[in-house]
């Protein structure tokens, strides 16, 4: 009687339906650069992805949410404001001006009572800037844009979507003695090395200008992947000749550049 008493006190309570409490660690999260969360819990059977919205006074702690006992793709997006959602469970589409995104992601699993994710995120973003020198006197209707750009995975590993173009803002008008023009813009992490191209037009005497550089592909063989996170500020100068433009390619800190000359 006394095993069989020990044995009934065994049984455990079933608490399958009970919630799970997800602890999420934000003190990895730097906020001199990501002033602002939202988090995705994507349930791995079909249901639609929850988001949660983190005030930046909670960055840096951990959270406790009340989550159902399930397999989750988990996501941290840092920064996430002009840019919208094209499709709720896919992919970001980049706006203009581009976010300075910031994500993590990993496959999670909430069936306990208490499960933990620490959130370490990933620059998605790229500095871009075009600088346009050299002869440059003359020319007009000047318009570099930045093709066969996407947006990210929601859930991590590279970009998707439609691709599309990223128009540089010029940040520096020339006067009457300035000498360049500088544009400057961001590319979120992309799904291809080397699709990337640089489209430049231009009139010069009365003659249209339209080419369009392998700016991608120029990169890869200089060793830089802009499908890899946390990628160094890319320098694209273009010196103006009189029938020919020189392009230097500077990146990893200015210690690489390539050197290319095209004519035109």
């Amino acid at each position: 009687m006394a095993a069989c008493a020990a044995l009934a006190s065994c049984i455990k309570e079933n608490r399958d339906n009970c919630p799970c409490y997800l602890h999420v660690d934000l003190s990895r999260v730097d906020s001199h650069y990501v002033h602002k969360i939202d988090l995705m819990l994507a349930e791995r059977f079909g249901n639609d992805p929850i988001w949660y919205a983190v005030e930046q006074k909670y960055i840096g702690d951990t959270l406790i949410m009340k989550v159902d006992k399930s397999e989750f793709d988990f996501s941290a997006w840092g920064n996430l404001n002009s840019s919208h959602l094209d499709d709720p469970t896919l992919t970001i589409t980049s706006g203009e001006p581009a976010d300075s995104l910031w994500s993590f992601y990993k496959p999670i699993s909430t069936r306990c009572e208490d499960a933990y994710v620490t959130v370490i995120p990933e620059r998605q973003y790229i500095p871009v800037t075009v600088i346009l020198r050299g002869m440059i006197q003359g020319l007009s209707d000047i318009r570099p844009e930045l093709g066969n750009i996407s947006g990210s995975l929601l859930y991590g590993g590279g970009a998707t979507g439609s691709k599309g173009t990223l128009k540089p803002a010029l940040v520096h008008t020339p006067q009457d003695d300035a000498y360049y023009y500088m544009y400057k813009t961001m590319i979120l992490t992309q799904t291809s090395a080397t699709e990337a191209s640089l489209d430049l037009h231009f009139v010069k005497n009365g003659r249209t200008v339209d080419m369009t550089y392998p700016i991608g592909e120029m990169l890869a063989e200089m060793g830089e992947d802009i499908s890899s996170t946390n990628q160094n500020p890319i320098v694209i100068d273009l010196a103006i000749g009189t029938a020919d433009i020189l392009i230097t390619i500077k990146v990893s800190n200015w210690t690489r550049h390539g050197i290319y000359t095209i004519t035109y």
